[in-house]
């Protein structure tokens, strides 16, 4: 028995000693240990705000406030609501399955403020108002689908925060750098409509802004030009 004991414990040593010098051999040590790491978590990196995020209750009632200073911007439509609508599915859809958090629609920020109180009133008053436990608020500082007269490229800065309503605390902020898309190859006029790039930027915008909260895969980033060839 103590032999064929042996005997199997050797057959298992070979066994993963071929399989790793298959994957060495193959890609080189690095990669080895790449593969194993992708089989265990796949191609995902944390967000920045990761613990921030999980130190949040579940079932607690979010909101997402944007703003801009202006009604207009560059004589586009305001992006505020877009974007808004855009950043509350990208993290709910990220953040519920664990979470469960609650979501306050956009249309029921609109309807219990004006332009005034949009642009003056603090989040954490705002989040109570509309009954939010936690207000994910981004101001647009600027934004601008027009490379030139010609061509359309998206360039925008906003200042994000996540605030606690009951104590009115920054529980974190970040303010992003200029968010540009495609990043390397404008669109022509000619080949998408303005406001549908608009809105299609504005969905890019809010999974750039969601990043800093939930899992990404840093790859999908890569390339991001052929989005737009593949819309037109």
């Amino acid at each position: 028995m103590v032999k064929m004991d042996k005997q199997f414990r050797s057959v298992n040593i070979i066994a993963l000693a071929l399989l790793l010098i298959t994957l060495l051999g193959v890609s080189g040590c690095a990669n080895a240990l790449f593969t194993a790491a992708y089989l265990i978590k796949g191609n995902e990196v944390d967000p920045e705000f990761k613990k921030e995020i999980k130190d949040i209750p579940k079932h607690s009632k979010m909101v997402v406030i944007c703003r801009s200073p202006y009604q207009t911007l560059f004589g586009m439509d305001d992006p505020s609501k877009t974007l808004s609508v855009a950043l509350t599915k990208a993290l709910s859809d990220k953040l519920d399955e664990k979470k469960k958090f609650e979501w306050v629609p956009i249309d029921k920020v609109d309807a219990l403020f004006d332009e005034t109180e949009y642009a003056n009133e603090s989040f954490e008053k705002m989040g109570a108002k509309v009954g939010a436990d936690y207000v994910f608020g981004v101001d647009i500082d600027s934004f601008n689908i027009h490379h030139s007269p010609q061509y359309l490229q998206g360039k925008a800065h906003v200042n994000v925060r996540l605030v606690e309503v009951s104590s009115g605390k920054i529980i974190c902020s970040k303010s992003l750098p200029q968010y540009v898309y495609p990043p390397n190859t404008p669109v022509a006029v000619g080949d998408m409509l303005e406001e549908r790039f608009q809105t299609l930027y504005t969905v890019k915008l809010a999974d750039e802004i969601g990043c800093c909260f939930y899992p990404y895969d840093p790859h999908e980033k890569v390339a991001l030009d052929n989005d737009v060839a593949r819309m037109r």
